[in-house]
């Protein structure tokens, strides 16, 4: 199909666009994470706990952030401790049980394994907006919980 007479002015008009509002980089990564969610099938846990949202004066400033997700029957437990740029999460898969733990972020992954108490440990994580699936090997789905922020 012939080019069109303005699309060398549309063109130009995205350039002049992105050079004076650009789009800020962490909406696109937050937007090609939302469109990772290939799970249809999976079961959704929700954040239910934050310690980043307790009362001032309850929590130190330098201490691990805690979260916690529940979804049917499986809580995930997550300790999150700022290494410069990267965060290491330490978890947990309560009721305990072996498990695989895959951890999103907008561009990467990284598949760890909960050992036979159900813990793990993820090193590396960049900080942004991050997602867990827990695929234990009773359950028919896997279990994914909500995106959140560390």
């Amino acid at each position: 199909m012939a080019e069109q007479p303005f699309e060398p002015l549309l063109a130009e008009l995205r350039d002049v666009a992105e050079l004076a509002d650009p789009v800020p980089a962490a909406v696109v990564t937050a937007a090609k994470a939302a469109l990772t969610w290939r799970t249809v099938d999976a079961e959704l846990a929700e954040l239910t706990a934050d310690s980043s949202l307790a009362p001032a004066g309850v929590r130190a400033a330098q201490a691990a952030r805690l979260l916690t997700f529940e979804g049917p029957g499986v809580e995930i437990e997550v300790e999150i401790v700022e290494t410069g740029p990267t965060r290491r999460l330490t978890g947990q898969v309560v009721p305990v049980t072996p498990a695989g733990v895959t951890i999103r972020w907008g561009a990467g992954v990284v598949d760890v394994t909960a050992d036979d108490l159900g813990r793990f440990t993820a090193t590396d994580v960049p900080a942004g907006s991050v997602r867990l699936e827990v695929r234990r090997a009773d359950d028919r789905h896997p279990v994914v919980t909500s995106w959140v922020s560390i």
